[in-house]
C-alpha cells in the first residue's frame, strides 16, 4: 500500500517536526487576539504553563486597553518570573509606563529565561498560589 500526502500536509508535518511538539504553544496566538476574553484565556494558559517564552507577549499586554487583560498579564508574569517591577494594572497609562519600561528591559536582557520560574513549565502546577490562573 502506498501512502500519498498532499504537498500542504507534508509542509505542515515538516514545520511541526522542526518546531518540536513540546515547543508548540497554541495559546500564545490568543494572547494577541482582537477579543479581550480570548487574550485573557491565552494569558492564563501561559501563566499556568509557566511559559517563559510567552513573557515578551505578556509584557505587551501590560499596556492593553482592557484592565482585565492587564490584570491577568501581571498575574501571569509574576507567576512565571516572580517579579512585578511595581506594576499596578489599575494605574493610569502614565503611571504604568515606568514599570512597563522595567519589564521591557528585563525581557531585552533575557532575564525572563532565567528568572524564578525558570522560564519553563513545571509539572503539577508549581507554587500552589491562589491567583486563580
Amino acid at each position: 500500500m502506498k501512502v500519498v500526502a498532499a504537498p500542504g500536509c507534508m509542509l505542515l508535518f515538516a514545520w511541526v517536526t522542526a518546531q518540536g511538539c513540546a515547543s508548540v504553544s497554541p495559546y500564545r496566538a490568543s494572547i494577541g487576539s482582537d477579543d479581550a476574553n480570548e487574550r485573557i484565556l491565552g494569558i492564563r494558559a501561559a501563566g499556568e504553563a509557566r511559559d517563559g517564552g510567552a513573557v515578551p507577549l505578556l509584557v505587551d499586554r501590560l499596556e492593553d486597553e482592557d484592565s482585565g487583560v492587564r490584570f491577568f498579564a501581571i498575574i501571569a508574569l509574576e507567576k512565571i518570573t516572580g517579579e512585578r517591577f511595581g506594576y499596578n494594572y489599575a494605574d493610569s497609562s502614565l503611571e504604568r509606563s515606568e514599570s512597563v519600561l522595567r519589564w521591557r528591559s528585563f525581557v531585552k536582557r533575557g532575564e525572563h529565561l532565567t528568572s524564578a520560574g525558570g522560564g519553563q513549565a513545571t509539572a503539577g502546577g508549581g507554587r500552589g498560589d491562589s491567583t486563580g490562573l
